[in-house]
């Protein structure tokens, strides 16, 4: 997963700031859905690589219990700044036992539950 994830990383477009992401949602069934950031001059109207892959599972007729894990790579150093992290969009679709895979770009990781999401518990 990791070097699928640093390869879709290079296809963020981040040209104001140095916050790139990449996702890839697993479902039950093993398909994929990949998505990365997408920003531009205003920053609030950015879009985050989890909405892009989730909104991919939805289109194709995934629904809530249908997903498995979410991996997101950062290509910052940081893995603690989860403010970029759209957990909205995310608990939406995830069950709270389900697994959020964090890597920086140096394959540092951390695994958080999405139960933990909800009241930004990281």
């Amino acid at each position: 997963m990791i070097s699928e994830l640093k390869e879709l990383l290079k296809n963020s477009y981040s040209p104001y700031d140095d916050k790139c992401f990449a996702c890839i949602v697993l479902m039950k069934d093993n398909k994929k859905f990949k998505g990365v950031t997408v920003k531009n001059a205003t920053y609030r109207d950015g879009i985050y690589a989890e909405q892009i892959a989730i909104a991919q599972a939805v289109t194709e007729g995934y629904k809530y219990g249908d997903f498995e894990k979410l991996y997101l790579m950062t290509s910052s150093d940081e893995i603690s700044d989860l403010k970029y992290l759209n957990e909205r969009v995310i608990t939406e679709f995830f069950e709270p036992m389900k697994s959020v895979i964090l890597y920086t770009h140096n394959e540092d990781n951390r695994v958080l539950k999405v139960g933990n999401l909800y009241n930004n518990i990281y």
